[in-house]
């Protein structure tokens, strides 16, 4: 005889499930799972039948309610330059390390020091970045 605990246990491994493999399918299941658990503990002559019903219908249901919300807030979280560091870096004003000497040079930026490209400065001047050309940053004095 299935009793409550069992689709509460079930729940709990697709949760783990969900955490441990990409992409957002076993939440739903586990939704179904812990409704069903709910059900069963209120009216514990469920039968079977009735109890796997509940679970596809609640499981595809939340799928289809959910999934849309959740790609909403996961959307919007993500920074527009999450993959472009340096992008995320124009119009900060940092500091060089290295004077720029004929133009390159190399400047500090949070924990790292990148190349600069600029006009000719002395070591330890701030500058603006204005925008980033592969692996190199263009600067302008900061003023």
């Amino acid at each position: 005889m299935i009793v409550f605990w069992w689709w509460w246990a079930a729940a709990a491994v697709l949760l783990v499930c969900e955490m441990a493999l990409p992409g957002v399918i076993f939440l739903f299941l586990a939704i179904g799972a812990v409704l069903v658990g709910v059900v069963l503990l209120l009216a514990p002559s469920t039968g079977l039948e009735i109890q796997l019903l509940i679970f596809a219908v609640t499981s595809v249901g939340a799928a289809l309610g959910l999934r849309p919300i959740l790609a909403q807030r996961l959307q919007t979280k993500a920074h527009a330059t999450l993959n472009a560091r340096a992008a995320a870096l124009i119009g900060q004003v940092v500091t060089l390390d290295e004077p720029i000497i004929n133009g390159r040079g190399r400047a500090r930026v949070a924990d790292g020091s990148w190349n600069v490209r600029g006009p000719d400065m002395v070591a330890g001047a701030e500058v603006r970045i204005v925008r980033v050309e592969g692996a190199e940053l263009v600067v302008e004095p900061a003023r």
